[in-house]
């Protein structure tokens, strides 16, 4: 056994992830319609194999992280010499006897040590296999003739003969195992000969069959460098060869005995119970390579797109984070089908796994219609969204994929320009504290601004450390709300303040004794009190203004893909935050920036 790892407490965990390792990418079959290509010729050095696993697993803990899940993909993991095995499965069997009661303290239950594999070399593994418990996912072909024709050894030769001796051992491998298989389009051609196979297999060999997993192929960059001459029969298929295929054995296996297999775990990787349908899949999911390179997933491992760093090159911290960062970008590379905003559906699916719409080209999920016939087919679990859910999940979608989160989040920054101002007392947060007129100014009191229905609170964005964003165009009702005290704030003459908006636009302009690069100013509009009270509705005490007519009216000034951001204040508020910047060196310094109540939006014509 290995050496406990660094103990970790779960008030010390900033983030549980779940980790696949790729303990070789080598695997000794040649599966044509293999997302990997010509990676699965490689040989790596088996002894990386122990060194990155440990190494990986010391430096996640030692910075917060903990492995809740640890699998074994590949390649063909089975390829590794049964000492290397076993020195892995040490690590991962030390792993949950260290932080086991933690794992399942989070919420998360406690998995055996699981290995995904292709059978091949499952005899010689399995008293090893049994020794530790093994969970087994083993992939194979069905039908079985086409197991024959497609799943060859590296040499072309059939490894069916062997495949079926080792599917019996499966049979008696007392501990947990199920079967995947990869649907093309070729198995559509022998719907019959799958359905008999799966019963062969149930009732013959003695599989549950219960517990089995069908994917779907897609046409992979890498698959296609390494088979130009691919058969057809190899392709991906239609989304209504999906739904067909879906019904086929819906009808097949209705009423019989693996009807609880066909309803609960068949397809259940094209449900939210799996990654492909995470909002994003990188801020949980990560894949370590021998070699210490981090990817997204299995799938990912074979683009550069989806590398998130080097275990050995690059701090912990950074990998984590590119791993969200990495899927977001290649998100706001591609557009999405535009009746994915308006499918009842869309939180269940979130327009499917990244890196399969990366590689195919596809604006929606590979696999959309398939997984509508499965929601419809199973209403209790999952329910269409209301049309007020699907437009606010739509909305913030839509954000996301098109360059900008609805929210982005940045270190809180601190300039240190004399010792005194580093001192507490005299931070901007402490300062607008002890000031009753800044404490207005900074918060969110005073102003809200609502966007097609969505309200939102306006404030500083100096000591704020995210944005909201929205998305507004020529038919968006924007109002602006006022509370009813605004403008008694800093003023004695309530009837001679008025609201300011100033609109500004991010092309930077450069100007000013100092030579700043700052926002290029559009247009500045003075809206006095009386007048204000006129021409709004007093609603919960506060004044709403329609602001449609006014963004509209300057729509010419807007840029295609360039932030604009609307500041709100009063006249009285402002002087007063001149006047301080003239009294306050402390707060000069750190409130250089416009300081008042904002919004930022993109137009869209």
């Amino acid at each position: 056994m290995v050496a406990p790892l660094i103990p970790i407490r779960a008030e010390g965990i900033k983030k549980p992830i779940h980790l696949l390792y790729v303990p070789t990418i080598f695997c000794n079959m040649g599966c044509q319609y293999c997302y990997l290509g010509e990676l699965t010729e490689e040989r790596p050095d088996d002894r990386l194999a122990v060194t990155t696993l440990q190494t990986t697993l010391a430096k996640l803990l030692e910075a917060g992280y903990l492995p809740f899940n640890l699998s074994f993909h590949g390649g063909e993991v089975t390829t590794l010499p049964t000492k290397t095995l076993r020195a892995l499965f040490d690590i991962a069997q030390q792993h949950y006897a260290d932080y086991g009661s933690t794992i399942q303290g989070m919420g998360f239950k406690l998995n055996p040590i699981h290995v995904k594999t292709n059978l091949l070399n499952f005899a010689k593994h399995y008293a090893l296999m049994q020794d530790y418990q093994v969970s087994i996912s083993a992939s194979i072909d069905l039908p079985l003739k086409l197991h024959e024709k497609y799943r060859v050894d590296k040499k072309g030769a059939s490894t069916l003969g062997r495949i079926e001796q080792n599917l019996r051992l499966l049979a008696q491998y007392p501990h947990r195992k199920k079967l995947s298989c990869v649907v093309t389009r070729e198995h559509l051609q022998h719907l019959d000969d799958f359905i008999r196979d799966i019963h062969y297999l149930h009732t013959d060999i003695g599989l549950d069959m219960n517990r089995f997993n069908i994917m779907f192929s897609f046409d992979s960059l890498k698959n296609g460098e390494k088979f130009t001459d691919r058969e057809d029969g190899l392709t991906m298929l239609t989304q209504e060869e999906q739904v067909r295929f879906y019904h086929a054995l819906n009808k097949a296996f209705k009423g019989t005995a693996l009807e609880p297999g066909l309803r609960q775990e068949w397809f259940s990787e094209f449900t939210p119970d799996y990654c492909c349908s995470a909002v994003n899949c990188g801020n949980k999911f990560f894949l370590l390579q021998y070699d210490g390179s981090v990817y997204s997933c299995p799938r990912g491992q074979s683009s550069p797109a989806y590398y998130y760093g080097n275990v050995f090159k690059d701090e912990v911290e950074t990998i984590i984070q590119n791993g969200w960062q990495v899927i977001e970008r290649n998100e706001n590379s591609m557009t999405m089908d535009a009746g994915c905003l308006q499918c009842e559906y869309l939180t269940y699916c979130n327009v499917g796994c990244t890196f399969v719409r990366s590689e195919t080209g596809l604006r929606k999920s590979y696999t959309c219609q398939l997984q509508k016939a499965i929601y419809r087919d199973n209403p209790e679990r999952y329910v269409p969204m209301s049309a007020e859910h699907l437009a606010y999940h739509a909305k913030h979608l839509q954000l996301r994929n098109n360059t900008h989160s609805i929210q982005h989040y940045y270190p809180h920054k601190e300039h240190y320009i004399t010792p005194e101002l580093s001192a507490p007392e005299n931070s901007l947060r402490h300062i607008v504290q002890r000031d009753p007129v800044l404490t207005e100014l900074f918060g969110n009191r005073l102003f809200y601004l609502e966007c097609n229905g969505i309200r939102y609170a306006l404030e500083s964005p100096i000591l704020r450390n995210t944005r909201e964003i929205e998305y507004c165009d020529a038919n968006s009702q924007v109002v602006l709300g006022v509370h009813k005290e605004t403008f008694g704030i800093a003023c004695d003459e309530p009837v001679n303040n008025h609201v300011i908006l100033m609109l500004l636009r991010n092309t930077p302009v450069t100007y000013g004794d100092e030579g700043r690069s700052k926002q290029e100013h559009i247009v500045d509009y003075a809206l006095y009190s009386q007048s204000l009270m006129a021409v709004s509705v007093l609603e919960d005490d506060y004044y709403r203004f329609d602001l449609h007519h006014f963004l509209k009216s300057h729509a010419g000034f807007y840029r295609p893909q360039v932030r604009n951001n609307l500041f709100v204040t009063t006249k009285t508020l402002r002087e007063y935050h001149y006047n301080k910047h003239r009294k306050n060196a402390f707060y000069h310094v750190q409130a250089i920036n416009l300081p008042f109540s904002n919004f930022e939006f993109y137009w869209k014509e």
